[in-house]
């Protein structure tokens, strides 16, 4: 038992570690992380079966001594159980404990190495914001009703608006050096920045999710919408195309990096879409 109680401490000291590594670490840089994760994963759910084992046997061994008269009316049933029983259980639980929190650390951090990353909410909004200061991405998330953020490099910070029953958007314009926003009552809202124009083109639909995509090859903005449901776009560099996530009734952010620029890609379809 007491071997196990030493894994299990120096197990934990190596989550703590690699959990404060995880936080510190930019979004670019936490595919490092992946391979101490995995090892540790599989180190914690072998010990996690050995513990479960232990435990069984435990519990066996002090019901074939103490059958349910002997539990209730002896105290050595009591003493057996506290010395025999309890500290393996404390450890099982303990570790089962550590094993679920490893696993969504190691989740985490999987989806924060690859290159795009998605996120839905029912009935409301999400939206993500790349803050490439701090190398971390920000996620918030709005019931029935809009949200958005946008990093404004004028300032350093994101800034963000949320809004009941209400679609939001936000985008920064390197000519004010401002964020611009607009919103869209029981609807959607979205709007792109083209270079090319060097102006903010705007869209919103009326119960309906709205995504834009400035397409590099034709130096035009393309858009979608969804009816009662969320969208989000991207320019694909493999396939050279503006490739489209949709969903019913959800809202949706996009994470990506940007080969060509170097740095991570922001979109989300915030949104109102209810009929109710």
């Amino acid at each position: 038992m007491s071997e196990s109680k030493s894994t299990l401490d120096i197990q934990r000291n190596i989550y703590e570690q690699l959990y404060s590594q995880h936080q510190a670490t930019r979004r670019e840089h936490q595919d490092s992380l992946i391979k101490p994760l995995q090892d540790l994963n599989e180190e914690v759910q072998h010990c996690l079966a050995a513990d479960k084992g232990t435990y069984a046997k435990a519990k066996e061994e002090y019901h074939q001594d103490f059958n349910i008269f002997k539990r209730a009316f002896t105290s050595d049933a009591s003493e057996r159980e506290a010395k025999s029983v309890t500290p393996v259980k404390e450890i099982y639980h303990e570790r089962k404990d550590l094993a679920g929190k490893v696993l969504e650390l190691l989740k985490e951090t999987t989806q924060e190495a690859n290159p795009i990353e998605s996120r839905t909410y029912w009935n409301g909004s999400i939206a993500v914001v790349y803050n490439p200061i701090t190398g971390r991405a920000e996620w918030k998330q709005n019931w029935h009703g809009g949200i958005h953020g946008v990093f404004n490099p004028s300032t350093g910070t994101v800034e963000w608006q949320q809004a009941f029953h209400t679609g939001v958007f936000g985008v920064f314009n390197p000519k004010s050096n401002m964020v611009e926003w607009k919103r869209n009552f029981n609807g959607g809202v979205h709007g792109v920045y083209n270079p090319s124009t060097q102006e903010i083109e705007w869209k919103s639909a009326f119960h309906s999710g709205v995504g834009g995509v400035y397409n590099p090859l034709t130096h035009q903005v393309e858009w979608k919408t969804a009816f009662n449901g969320g969208v989000v776009g991207y320019f694909d560099h493999q396939t050279q195309r503006v490739e489209w996530i949709d969903q019913w009734h959800h809202g949706i952010a996009l994470i990506l990096w940007d080969p060509t620029s170097k740095t991570y890609l922001t979109t989300a379809s915030c949104g109102w879409y209810d009929n109710e």
